[in-house]
Order: structure tokens, then sequence, then C-alpha cells
């Protein structure tokens, strides 16, 4: 069963508030994958999980052809429009998930997954990708992390939380910072794969936030699309933006720390 079957299409509807509220990755991103991998605008990436493009736009330049994978159709639909607007022409966008990884795809000098894997059977997807990855190649795992420090929470972010869970119920939230088992860390899947000489990679940035951001940033959330909330959307922004500006009248929000993080290892 594919990720798209899985998730019963978790993120429909959510593309568009996906790309555009979103944190951007940093600078970073480029350099950090260029200097690691020694990319020369030569070879092909696989981008997987690509959702609307967050990684396959901004690296396109560092390769000669980019395939940009994810199952959920209004994902490749937006990623599309926004590398149209780029002036970016070198990649191909295609409909599919990690159990459809097949040699029919050809092989990679690098495969990305931002902010994906953890959809996956990351086991399985490492074995099936090291058949895919030339030698002296290799797998970037990518995040732009969350919130950070917890605790504590700021006011403004209890505040979103309760509205959030008053519409969504008591489930645990990704601001809430709830590690996963050592084992099961993205690092510890690359050490039992059969990639080597794992980097890892962390930066802090800030995010400045508005009202209007952060109602899209929820939106662009599988627990909190507006197919999920469905009649009750209107409400919820409603009662959203009134916790938030009673906290914070300016509509300004700032006070959290988010850290971008990428884990490569390599085909050798």
């Amino acid at each position: 069963m594919s990720e798209l079957a899985k998730s019963g299409r978790k993120y429909e509807g959510a593309a568009g508030y996906y790309s555009r509220y979103r944190p951007p990755y940093p600078a970073a991103l480029v350099t950090v994958l260029r200097d690691a991998f020694g990319l020369d605008g030569k070879g092909r990436l696989l981008d997987l999980g690509c959702g609307p493009g967050s990684v396959a736009i901004p690296v396109a330049h560092l390769f000669e052809r980019v395939v940009a994978m994810d199952p959920e159709p209004d994902m490749l639909e937006e990623g599309r429009a926004v590398a149209g607007r780029a002036g970016v022409g070198n990649i191909e966008w295609v409909c599919g998930s990690s159990e459809d990884l097949s040699r029919n795809l050809g092989t990679f000098r690098v495969v990305t997954m931002g902010e994906s894997i953890h959809w996956m059977d990351q086991r399985r997807t490492l074995e099936a990708l090291y058949e895919l990855v030339e030698t002296g190649g290799g797998v970037a795992i990518l995040g732009r992390g969350v919130p950070l420090p917890i605790p504590p929470m700021t006011p403004w972010r209890a505040a979103l939380s309760r509205v959030v869970r008053d519409y969504v119920g008591d489930i645990p939230l990704p601001w809430d910072h709830v590690p996963p088992p050592p084992d099961e860390l993205h690092q510890g899947y690359l050490r039992r794969s059969r990639f080597v000489d794992l980097i890892e990679y962390g930066e802090l940035f800030d995010v400045e936030w508005t009202v209007d951001s952060i109602v899209g940033n929820l939106y662009s959330m599988s627990f909190c699309t507006r197919k999920v909330l469905g009649a009750r959307a209107e409400a919820f922004e409603r009662d959203l933006r009134s916790a938030m500006l009673a906290v914070e009248p300016s509509g300004i929000f700032h006070g959290e720390v988010y850290q971008f993080f990428a884990l490569m290892a390599f085909r050798r």
C-alpha cells in the first residue's frame, strides 16, 4: 500500500498553503548539499516525498535533471506552478511513493527527503534507495525542525494549541516536541542501513509569524487542513485569530527558534 493510500490523501487541498506558509529552507540547504556531495550541475536528483518542491526547486540548479516524486497530486500541481514561476525547467514531477521505488526510475547522484521519511517505512526505503544511488553519491534527510526550546512554550503558541485541540481533538501536535525512542531516530536508521559516513548538520534560524501566516501554516498540516475542518473552518479561523490577538495585539509573533537539519550518508 502506498503512502497515498495509507494516508487517505492527508494533504489533499493543502499544497497551496504548504508552499506559501511553511518557513522556507535557509540558504544552507544549497551549500550543505553542494559541499557534502561535490555537486556541480551534473547527474540526477530524486526528491522523494517532494511536496510542492520545497527542496527540489531551490537545489535543481545543482543537477542536470531532477525527479520530484510525491503521492499527492495537488502537491505535484503546485510544484509545477512554483517551478514555472521561478523559471526552473529541469524537474520531472512524478506521482508515486516509496513503495514505487524501482530500477525503472534509473540511478541518482543524490536522493533527498525533506520532512517526508517519517511517513515511510524507513528501513525498507533506505534499502530500496541504496540500489538506486550511484557509487559516491548518497541520501540526505532534511528538515526545518520544530520550535525550540521546549519548554517553555510561548504564550501565543499555548493559545494556538488550545484552539487547535478544541477543533481537532487532544492529539500530539508537532511543536509538542515528543522525541522518538533512540532507535527510531533518523540517524539510527541511517547507521543501520548500507549507507556509510553519516554527516550531521544543524543550523538555528528565527521565524517571524503573523496571524495570516499562522493560519496558513496550520492549513498546510495534515491534521488541520481545511478538508479536515470542513464546515468548521471559518469558526476555527475566527477563534484562532481572536485567541492570538488577545495574547499579542500587534499580530506579530516572535520568541521561537527553529532548526534546519541535514543528515547525509553515502554509498561508497
